[in-house]
Order: C-alpha cells, then sequence, then structure tokens
C-alpha cells in the first residue's frame, strides 16, 4: 500500500490523496496492473536476500503477487489473473513472450480462469512480473489469504441466455477491490464468481460468493449466494440476498469480507474459509451477519460503478454444461470453442490462435472455467474456415454445440507441493477414452490429485481425487471415486464411490461410463443413474477391478507420468493457506480504518468515522504491542491498551506524544477531521517505530507491571523472563 499511503514529511500526518482510490471520493478505475507493484515485490525480495525476512515472512508476502511455490525446488509458479476470463490479445500474446523467456514450459489454464507458467527462477520473477505488468497484466492477490480471480460462466458474453456479460461484471468488481487492504491478509482466501443467468453456469453454490443475474419486478439486479465450498468439507452456499442491484455489487463483496475478518477462524487454518461460519451458525444467522455488514456498507461511498447493458435473456437457448463446438450468441456473431483437454499450450501454440483469431476479426478470447479456450464475436461467414483452421492446429472443434465430454483436472504432482497423485498425467490419460465417449451420453470427468478439490472432483458426473492407499502393506497411488455430482445452483456433491489403484482407473471409468450408456433410463442423469443402482449396484459394476488388484503387479506401485515409486506426501502443508503474520494483518486493518473514516467523513456519518477512528487506533497500537512483545487480548479496553503503551513506551518523547494527540482528538470540543488527523499520524507513527530495532533497554518494564492488572501471573512471568517471556 506504499504508493497509497506516502507519509507527509515533517510531521507524519496523512494529507495525501491517495486515500481517495478506496474512500470512494476518486472518480478514477484502479488498474489491474501498476508498476509499484512490481517495486514493492522487488523491494521485499530484497529483504529476504538481505536475511532480513525469514522464508515464512517471504512465503506469505509473495503469494499475494501470485507467485507460488512447486513441488520442484528452486523454482516458482506464476498465476496470471484473467478477471471474468476475459482474455485481449495482447495480454495472449505477452504471457506467451513471458512464458517463452522465463518459464519454457506449458501455459495452464486453471479452473479459475487463471493462466499459470511454471518454472520460474527466483531472481527472474520480478523482470517476468514487470514484463506483464507493462501489458497491463496483473498477478495481484492471485493466491494467498486475499479476494482471488473473479470468474464468471463459460460463455459470458456471447451466451443467448445471459441477461448480462458475466465477464465483465467481474472485470469490474476486480477492479474494484485489488490492492484494497481488507483483503490482503483475510483469514483464509476468498474465491467469487458471477453467472449470466438463472442457469448457474459458474457455479455460485460452490463459492465463497456468487452472484447470479435476474430480473425482478422488471429491474436488472442479482441474487447473492454466499459461504460456499468444497474441498475436504464441501458446504452449500446460502441465499444471503434475493436480490440487489449492480451499483451495490461493492458493498456486498465488502459486507462479506468484513464477515469472513471478524467471524471466521484464524487459529485453525483448515476451518478458516467463509463456509465453515456459514456452517458454525446456520444459513438463517449467517444471512442475518450479512445484512447488517451489508446496510452499514452501503451508507458509504464505493468505488465508482460502470453501468452494465442488460438485455432479457432467451430461457429456451440450450444451457450446456461444458459447451462446445461453434455457439451462436445473442448478438448475431459467433463463437468457437476449443476442446483443448486440460488447459495446456505452449507458447508458439498460444501465438498462433491470437494470429488465427486476429486474421478472423474476432473480438477476443475468453478462457473458461473447464479449462477450455473461445474464440469470440466471429461473424458468421469466416466460422467455418476458422473451425478448419482450428483443427489442423490439432484442436477438437464439436460439429454441434452442447455439452463437450471434457477432462479437468488440476496439475497435481506434476508440479504441485501437496498434490497426492500425477492428476495431470491420469487426465492426458483418459482423453482418447473421453472422446471416444463423445457419442455416448456427454458427461463431465474432473480429476484433483488431493483433497483440496482444485480438479473440481466434487461437482462432476464422475469424479477422481487422488489419495494414498497400501496394498498387502506397500504404498500405491489410488484414486477415491465420486459420482453424480453437479456444479451448478441446487447442485449436488457427488455420491462416494469405491477407491481404485490409479493404474487402474481408467478401467474403472470405462466400465462407469458404459454402464451408464447402457443401463441409463430415458432423460436419467448420472446421479439419479447412481442413486437407482445404489453403492452395492455400483461395486458389481467395476468388480473386475477389484479382481485385478495383486500386490505381484509392480505396475500398481508407480503413479502415471512417474518412473519411480508411489510415497505419500509427508510433512507438506498447502501455500494458499500460509499463515498471516500478525504485524501485516493489523497494519492492513489500520489502513482500511483511516480509508473508512475518509468515507465516513464524505457522507457525514460522523459517529461511523469516530467508530472506524478508534478501530485504527487499536490496530497500530496491537502492531506495537507486537514489535515490542508486550501482553494484551483482543478484548482489552482502550484505557489498558494506553496504559500498556505508555508504560512501555515512557521514553518515546514521539509514541507518548501520539497518545496525546489521540486523546487530545477524541475529547468533547474535537472535530471529527482533528480524529482523522491524530489517526493518521498515529498511523504512520506505528509503521516508523515497527522499522526500527526493538530496544528494550529503554522500556520500564516496571511501570509496565504496574500498570496491569496480572491475570494468571502472564504479567509476571513476562518480566521474569523479559520481553516475549523467553
Amino acid at each position: 500500500m506504499s504508493e497509497l499511503l506516502e507519509s507527509t514529511a515533517g510531521d507524519k500526518t496523512r494529507r495525501k490523496e491517495g486515500i481517495g482510490a478506496f474512500s470512494g471520493v476518486s472518480d478514477d478505475a484502479e488498474p489491474l496492473a501498476r508498476l509499484s507493484d512490481v517495486a514493492e515485490f522487488r523491494a521485499g525480495y530484497a529483504k529476504l536476500k538481505a536475511g532480513e525476512w525469514d522464508a515464512g515472512k517471504w512465503q506469505g508476502y509473495r503469494l499475494r503477487f501470485g507467485v507460488y511455490g512447486q513441488l520442484q525446488p528452486g523454482v516458482h509458479m506464476i498465476r496470471i489473473k484473467i478477471p471474468g476470463g476475459i482474455l485481449p490479445f495482447a495480454w495472449a500474446r505477452r504471457v506467451a513472450e513471458a512464458n517463452r523467456r522465463w518459464a519454457g514450459q506449458h501455459i495452464h489454464i486453471s479452473t479459475r480462469q487463471d493462466l499459470q507458467i511454471y518454472f520460474v527462477k527466483p531472481d527472474d520473477v520480478a523482470d517476468c512480473l514487470e514484463f506483464l505488468a507493462e501489458a497491463g497484466i496483473t498477478t495481484r492477490e492471485a493466491c494467498g489469504n486475499t479476494l482471488r480471480n473473479m470468474t464468471s460462466c463459460h460463455l459470458a458474453g456471447t451466451c443467448p441466455r445471459e441477461h448480462v456479460d458475466a465477464g465483465k461484471v467481474a472485470d469490474q468488481l476486480a477492479r474494484a477491490w485489488i490492492r484494497h487492504p481488507l483483503a490482503q491478509h483475510m483469514p483464509r482466501k476468498f474465491k467469487a464468481t458471477v453467472s449470466g443467468c438463472e442457469t448457474d453456469c459458474a457455479s455460485s453454490h460452490i463459492h465463497d460468493l456468487g452472484l447470479i443475474a435476474t430480473h425482478k419486478d422488471g429491474r436488472p439486479g442479482f441474487k447473492v449466494y454466499a459461504g460456499g465450498g468444497t474441498g475436504g468439507q464441501p458446504v452449500a452456499a446460502a441465499l444471503v440476498a434475493d436480490f440487489v442491484i449492480e451499483e451495490d455489487l461493492p458493498a456486498v463483496i465488502e459486507a462479506l469480507l468484513r464477515v469472513h475478518q471478524r467471524y471466521s477462524n484464524r487459529r485453525n487454518r483448515n476451518k478458516a474459509r467463509i463456509k465453515f461460519v456459514n456452517k458454525r451458525f446456520g444459513a438463517e444467522k449467517f444471512r442475518a451477519l450479512f445484512e447488517e455488514a451489508f446496510a452499514e456498507a452501503r451508507k458509504l461511498p464505493q468505488r465508482p460503478w460502470h453501468k452494465l447493458d442488460w438485455r432479457h435473456g432467451d430461457a429456451d437457448a440450450p444451457e450446456p454444461v461444458s459447451p462446445g463446438g461453434v455457439v451462436a450468441s445473442h448478438d448475431g456473431t459467433q463463437s468457437v470453442v476449443l476442446n483443448e483437454g486440460l488447459g495446456l499450450f505452449t507458447s508458439e501454440q498460444f501465438e498462433a490462435l491470437v494470429d488465427l483469431a486476429e486474421s478472423a476479426d474476432a473480438r477476443e478470447l475468453r478462457v473458461t472455467r473447464d479449462q477450455n479456450l473461445a474464440i469470440v464475436g466471429l461473424e458468421p461467414g469466416v466460422v467455418a474456415d476458422v473451425v478448419a483452421r482450428v483443427r489442423e492446429m490439432g484442436y477438437g472443434v464439436e460439429d454441434h454445440p452442447g455439452d463437450v465430454p471434457n477432462v479437468v483436472s488440476c496439475p497435481g504432482t506434476s508440479t504441485c507441493g501437496i498434490g497426492i497423485t500425477n492428476s495431470q498425467s491420469f487426465g492426458a490419460t483418459i482423453q482418447g477414452l473421453v472422446k471416444d465417449y463423445a457419442a455416448k451420453p456427454n458427461v463431465t470427468v474432473k480429476i484433483s490429485g488431493c483433497q483440496n478439490g482444485c480438479g473440481l472432483h466434487h461437482v462432476s458426473d464422475f469424479g477422481f481425487q487422488g489419495m494414498g492407499k497400501k496394498i498387502q502393506g506397500r504404498n500405491a497411488p489410488h484414486y477415491q471415486i465420486y459420482i453424480g455430482g453437479d456444479e451448478r445452483l441446487n447442485g449436488h456433491t457427488g455420491l462416494t464411490g469405491p477407491v481404485v489403484p490409479a493404474r487402474l482407473a481408467e478401467d474403472a471409468l470405462k466400465l462407469m461410463l458404459d454402464g451408464y450408456a447402457l443401463g441409463r433410463g430415458p432423460g436419467e442423469s448420472v446421479r439419479d443413474w447412481a442413486l437407482r443402482l445404489g453403492k452395492n449396484g455400483i461395486r458389481d459394476l467395476i468388480a473386475p477391478i477389484a479382481e485385478r488388484i495383486n500386490a505381484a503387479d509392480e505396475g500398481l506401485f508407480y503413479d502415471f507420468g512417474e518412473d519411480w515409486e508411489f510415497s505419500p506426501p509427508t510433512g507438506r502443508s498447502p501455500e494458499c493457506a500460509a499463515g498471516t503474520l500478525d504485524d501485516d494483518l493489523q497494519k492492513d486493518l489500520a489502513d482500511d480504518a483511516l480509508i473508512n473514516v475518509d468515507r465516513a467523513l464524505g457522507t457525514g456519518a460522523l459517529d461511523l468515522a469516530r467508530r472506524f477512528a478508534r478501530t485504527g487506533f487499536r490496530a497500530a497500537a496491537q502492531r506495537l504491542r507486537i514489535h515490542a512483545g508486550l501482553p494484551g487480548e483482543e478484548g482489552d479496553s482502550d484505557e489498558q491498551v494506553t496504559s500498556t503503551l505508555r508504560a512501555a513506551f515512557g521514553t518515546d518523547a514521539d509514541i507518548i506524544a501520539g497518545l496525546e494527540r489521540m486523546g487530545a482528538a477524541t475529547g468533547g470540543e474535537a472535530t471529527v477531521a482533528t480524529l482523522r488527523e491524530a489517526l493518521a499520524y498515529w498511523i504512520d507513527l506505528a509503521e516508523e517505530v515497527v522499522g526500527r530495532p526493538v530496544a528494550f533497554g529503554g522500556f520500564d518494564m516496571g511501570a509496565l507491571g504496574d500498570s496491569l492488572s496480572d491475570s494468571g501471573g502472564v504479567v509476571s512471568n513476562l518480566l521474569k523472563g523479559g520481553p516475549g517471556g523467553n
């Protein structure tokens, strides 16, 4: 936040223009990419190299810039945000060139419409980020405990059923919230999506936030679902608002982020997603928490909102789960959806597709959540030639639009540090099987290399989750099968099926595909078919697999794509769950509070401004406590906080002056503007002090002990052991 929160030379008072960027004062749109982001990243990397930061500090820092660790040591994956899946030609070319220069492997389309490049050396990362930023491409907040890439439905902008281009909604919301201090150090990541109509192809019910475009009483707006998720403990999202107008969407996000910050579990990383707040309180109470936060957020200015182009969608148009082929758009143009499979492209392939799209006067490219690529905005007269040329390049384009059998997979152990199986290699292995199945009822097949579910295996017709299991005492790669999942609204997670060795999973899938094709009733879904058969029926269907499990078969102990015997990972934790250092969190909460003071002052909400100022004071004070190793709890009164700081920093004239200034600014005669200036001074002062080396010799620790009640011996133990108790 350095470029937004600069101190005024001389008195540390923040009078600057930057706060307006988030206060609603500024009319300027926030750019996705800033070169100052790269400068910020370089500064952090320099601190790591100089030994000023340890690996834990650096990990949480780089994740916010989209820089992820890999299974392979000494290299990084860079995740590039493509909000709403809208991929301009210039961006595609720049990503292809970045991949060629610094990565050299495949460009990977993720299930969240990101582009990922791999094997980037640590010393090359900043140059790569700068190269991308120069073209307006961002990696900011693509990883970590942040507001992740905003996604949309597969055919956003072209689908005849849509009321609005969900991709453009996602893009505008991404710009409204990128870099906001509230979204930098949340308890855990926050994933949001937008659907252009009630069909909900963007899968609202499995997201932290899902927005569904609709009309109510002749007005356009959105339904709001929140608190959903998959992973090890799937939770269905709750309906928290029946209808909101488009201008209130930034306030919707703010409300949910504040609920997340306030109620999510920071002590247990495995239960820190907002879905656990929904689960803990129940849908009714969860909705009430949202409504309270939403009502407050609506009182305050938001970032500028540009009106959307609405229409009434064609409810009778096809509604494919995984669209493919040539799709007619509502504006008379057509789109060509490439069924690439697994979303992997070389730089040369990416550039060739851009050349083709540009030569055909296409509008843009769109990346889809099922890892495919769409060329959109084509005039009908050029489509046949485009299809022919795409097929010459080796990509599939179905003869008829509609559901396309498509394999989706996360990278698994090809690059992921917590993967258990090589899901990507398994996905490549079954591509032929699934394509041969195209003449039969279309299904979805999704694969995850572990229980975290990045491949969305829980919500697929046939889902595969990588796991380790022993065969007569020896570790072997396996897949837990799920059957009959549905990722759209009111859908279900898949029914738990059998566990099979990875090397036999392809044959198990074939048995299930054939069983469904031959045994389903008219119009019967995979889920209904599986429910009718029951667990015993599914078990009998794949009984031939169980008969082939033999410890004498050495192949069972080797995963797809690997030439070494399988060994399950131990001691690895997901980088996406990396903890937040409390100082970083408190810094962001203080900055957020100052922004909110400005917002409240702008609307004359003086009591609200005072409340935000108190929050900012306590957050900055908590930074000082952490820096000095002082005791303190969240529930301490303001008087306890102040007395602790006075005792500990009694010889620091600046700290005492800051406390006096805050005290005077909260007096009966003080104006709110004076309070704002005092808070700005206090926040900047905390930043300065935290940057100094700790000098405990200047603290009057005896006075500190006298100023506090020694509940449970905490203070006396601290005094005996010195700062921090050690």
